[in-house]
């Protein structure tokens, strides 16, 4: 992110950091699932996901996919929730809306994967 709301702090870059790879994996584990071409079967399923998470298994190694290109809007859903998830346990469109205030990049195309980081399910780590 190019900028930072006032309330995202350094927190959020730590358990984002911690998260990352995790979530690039299962991320592109979903984009198979779904018959997008081009991606690979990694074999990822949520147990994986959660033990990568906790740092108690390595994580998959594969070339550059455009995860890389994405992360700022991930990032910014997770930490979105780890600011937000107490007042606005669900999506909805008025969290939306501030969420989109504080965005630096094009809302419209990025809303749907801030959305998908902002309803991923970390507390399973």
């Amino acid at each position: 992110m190019k900028t930072r709301p006032n309330w995202y702090t350094k927190e959020h870059d730590g358990t984002w950091e911690r998260v990352k790879a995790a979530f690039k994996n299962d991320w592109e584990q979903t984009k198979n699932d779904f018959g997008v071409k081009g991606n690979r079967d990694l074999d990822q399923d949520v147990d994986d996901t959660v033990k990568q998470m906790a740092g108690k298994q390595s994580t998959v190694r594969y070339g550059e996919y455009e995860f890389d290109e994405l992360e700022s809007a991930f990032k910014y859903g997770h930490a979105a929730h780890g600011h937000y998830g107490k007042d606005y346990p669900e999506w909805n469109d008025e969290l939306s809306s501030k969420l989109a205030t504080d965005y630096d990049r094009d809302w419209k195309r990025d809303e749907p994967l801030v959305r998908y980081a902002y309803r991923y399910n970390f507390s399973r780590m």
